[in-house]
């Protein structure tokens, strides 16, 4: 049914239930093509705003050390991704901004013909601020989306 698939996810249980519906999907259909996107949210640069940070080498020091840990969070979860989708065609890519807007842009950019996401839980994962807004999303998505229940 779709040939390319966008895979929002950022490890956390709601998303894992997304990726093992995409999975399965995958493994019916192996001619599928499959875009993993991280976000990274636009919300982490405004913890450069602290007064303690009050030189602009110790605030570059704090944001470089920032940008580093989000990466390797990254890193680790596109790790497990390869082993768990090592059998079919992905490409991942990541992007800064709002987790709406991304995940536009994405499947704009990528072509996709559908969009998969976990459902929000009721308890949020440690790290893990931002919601996603449903109704922000759905304004003018290119494609279908798909909220797999948690």
């Amino acid at each position: 049914m779709f040939n390319r698939i966008l895979l929002a996810t950022h490890g956390t249980l709601g998303a894992q239930k997304a990726e093992d519906f995409v999975l399965k999907y995958l493994q019916e259909d192996n001619s599928v093509e499959l875009v993993i996107l991280s976000i990274i949210n636009k919300d982490w640069q405004f913890m450069m705003g602290d007064d303690w940070l009050n030189t602009s080498a110790t605030r570059n020091k704090f944001a470089s050390y920032v940008e580093q840990e989000i990466n390797e969070e990254i890193d680790l979860l596109w790790q497990r991704l390869k082993n768990k989708f090592k059998s079919f065609k992905v490409n991942y890519t990541r992007k800064v901004g709002s987790l709406e807007e991304a995940i536009k842009e994405a499947a704009l950019e990528n072509k996709v013909e559908a969009i998969v996401i976990g459902s929000r839980q009721k308890k949020r994962s440690p790290g893990f601020k931002a919601r996603l807004d449903y109704k922000k999303l759905q304004d003018n998505l290119p494609c279908p989306l798909i909220i797999i229940p948690g």
